[in-house]
């Protein structure tokens, strides 16, 4: 086996890994998005998913200013 055929063997042995690969990590993600749970859309009227609302009358209550 000569030099050159040797070395595009392993370069078309190296393309196909890397589309395999491509191919796995993309139905990986997939799966990954389907097994997440689905987001409740918040209300503007309702309480914030991330902040709790503070008012000056609970902090002069507690003592903390």
């Amino acid at each position: 086996m000569s030099f050159t055929s040797l070395l595009s063997t392993v370069v078309l042995v190296s393309f196909l890994v890397t589309i395999i690969m491509a191919i796995g990590s993309y139905a990986a993600y997939k799966l990954r998005e389907n097994r997440r749970p689905a987001i409740l859309p918040i209300q503007a009227d309702t309480e914030s998913a991330y902040f709790e609302r503070v008012t000056v009358d609970e902090l002069s209550a507690t003592g903390t200013e």
